[in-house]
Formats: C-alpha cells, structure tokens, sequence
C-alpha cells in the first residue's frame, strides 16, 4: 500500500503531462528527452561540436530538447506526411523484417530511420537538410525502442485498448509513452544524466553493435510477451513487472542513438 502511495504521488505530480497521454503517439517528451541526454553523454567531443553547429542550424537548444521536435510538427500542414514513419504495424506471429511486406507505401519507422540516417552520414546534403536528418533520426531512434511502436494493426499499436491505470483511464499506448516512466523520472534530465554511469562498457558495446531490424524485434518481443495484456484495471503489479524493460529500453535508445550519430558524423567509436 506505500509504495502504491508513492507510486500514484509521483504520478500526480506529472498531472498535467499524463492528461495529455490519451493522444499520445511516442515516447511521452521526458521519454523522448531522456534517450536524447543519454546520448548527448556518449557522443565524442569533436561530434558534440557538429551536433551544436546542427542543432543551432535547427533553432533547438539541445539534443534532448531537439528529440521531440517530430512529435511536435507532425501536425503541422507541410509534415503530415510524416505520422507514418513513428511506427511499424507487426502481426504477432513475425519473425524478420521484410521491406515489400512490413513496409507499406506510406513509410514506417524502419524505413524512415534508415534514410534519414543516410542523409546525417551524406556528405551530397546541405547543411539545413542535414540539420532536419538529425531531429527525425534523434526521434525515431527512441520511438523504435518504445515497444508498442511494433504494435497489431488492428489495435493501432494499443491505442484503441482502454485500461485503467492506478484509476487513470487511458489506454494501453499512452500507458508505456508516459505513465510508466513518470513513476521513476520525475526530472528527465536528473535521471538520464545518471545514467551514464550505470551503463557499463560492455553494455554500451553491445548495444551498439545492432542495427535498426533489431531494434523492432525486441520491441516486438516485449510487447507481445509483457505490454499487451488481458488485464483493464492495471496498477503496481503491471509497473513492477514492467519498469525495468521501460529503463532498459531508454538506455537502449540513448546509447544508439550515440552509436548512430558518431557513426553518421564520421567520429571513430572508442
């Protein structure tokens, strides 16, 4: 009973960003802040120099902050066309990614990462196309590693799946966005910066030895073995049960887009 008081504290004082969940497409902004300031912490010094060069081209004052910015014009007239590329729709039974068929005309994350990567790493680019590259690659780094992002067609990836959670209506999409990390991220900023020193080396390493395919695997493999649920009236059963995949997906997500960016910017990885 303590901790579900000190849990439901913790959600309460996010109020305002948990109202706006139902909506939700992504990572939540601190969601989406915290894999961007982790991996702020892993990029080489030379390559923190052209991400600021970049990020000022942009008018965003910093990689975290510039990470949400394809959440915040998607509604925007001339970047509708961008929604599907936050996501890629995977059937249950799935197992490897093939373009023809998991990638509609439309687009679809995996697609859209692997372009917008190859016009960051492009020498041919201007710089201001450049700059635009680095927003949508720092995104959908972190939306690939938000497991209902690999989510059914036919749900919308959770969004059509009403749950109550600690009482909260919202559905089951909204619920990893923003619910579960504002259980343990009060201050993004406080906790990404943490955790650069919890990250090991090996895990580093291993981490970003992987490539985008991958990514929505173990996505796809978290959702269907502990996101989707029967379960309508979740609380402090589901989030403990869920909390450390949340933690290691943001990790997982900053330190690749380090990986990502480094390798685009023409940094050697050390």
């Amino acid at each position: 009973m303590k901790s579900e008081k000190r849990f439901l504290a913790g959600i309460l004082l996010n109020l305002s960003l948990l109202l706006s969940a139902a909506n939700a497409q992504a990572w939540g902004d601190n969601g989406h802040q915290i894999v961007g300031e982790i991996a702020w912490g892993f990029l080489q010094p030379e390559v923190k120099s052209r991400v600021t060069e970049l990020l000022q081209i942009a008018g965003e004052p910093g990689l975290a902050e510039a990470s949400t910015w394809a959440d915040r014009i998607r509604h925007d007239e001339q970047y509708k066309w961008t929604a599907p590329l936050h996501y890629i729709n995977l059937p249950r039974d799935w197992h490897g990614y093939v373009e023809a068929r998991d990638c509609p005309p439309a687009g679809c994350i995996v697609k859209a990462l692997e372009k917008y990567e190859e016009i960051l790493r492009s020498p041919d680019t201007t710089e201001s196309e450049r700059a635009e590259a680095l927003l949508f690659v720092a995104h959908f780094v972190g939306d690939l590693h938000q497991p209902m992002h690999t989510g059914l067609r036919e749900d919308r990836g959770g969004n059509d799946i009403e749950v109550q959670f600690f009482g909260f209506p919202t559905n089951l999409h909204a619920l990893w966005d923003v619910y579960l990390p504002a259980g343990f991220a009060e201050d993004w900023r406080k906790y990404a910066q943490r955790q650069q020193w919890e990250i090991t080396e090996a895990q580093r390493s291993a981490w970003q030895r992987s490539h985008s395919e991958e990514w929505a695997a173990e996505s796809h493999a978290l959702a269907h073995s502990y996101a989707y649920t029967a379960e309508k009236f979740l609380g402090e059963d589901y989030y403990q049960r869920n909390r450390a995949f949340v933690e290691q997906r943001l990790r997982q997500g900053g330190v690749r887009l380090a990986g990502v960016i480094n390798r685009a910017l023409g940094a050697r990885e050390h």
